[in-house]
């Protein structure tokens, strides 16, 4: 083999190995998080506007990831959200005086 042929065919396979292009999979997360971005951007015109599906996307991602870090910080557990309940100690007396409605009304009106 001649030295012009050879270092055709070298050249020839190092284009070949920088130039191959691998398609990636796509996994149910994306599709999932593609499909939501997609919704949000069709009910919401105003976002619309502004975004792009792939904007979205990438916000649902990134909120996604810093929820599941909260959840690792926590110990594991998804505890829920913080309901406080406010327990008055005294009963309101339905009749008091002073919640009658015009104690209440704006004189500007």
């Amino acid at each position: 083999m001649s030295q012009a042929k050879k270092q055709a065919a070298d050249s020839k396979h190092d284009w070949d190995q920088s130039v191959t292009s691998e398609k990636k999979k796509v996994s149910a997360e994306d599709r999932m998080a593609s499909k939501i971005a997609n919704e949000v951007l069709r009910d919401n015109a105003k976002l619309r506007a502004v975004h792009s599906g792939n904007s979205i996307k990438h916000l649902l991602e990134r909120e996604a990831k810093r929820q599941m870090q909260l959840i690792d910080a926590d110990g594991g557990d998804y505890k829920g959200p913080v309901v406080s309940r406010i327990v008055e100690r005294q009963k309101k007396d339905g009749a008091d005086p002073s919640n009658l409605p015009y104690l209440h009304k704006n004189p500007a009106i």
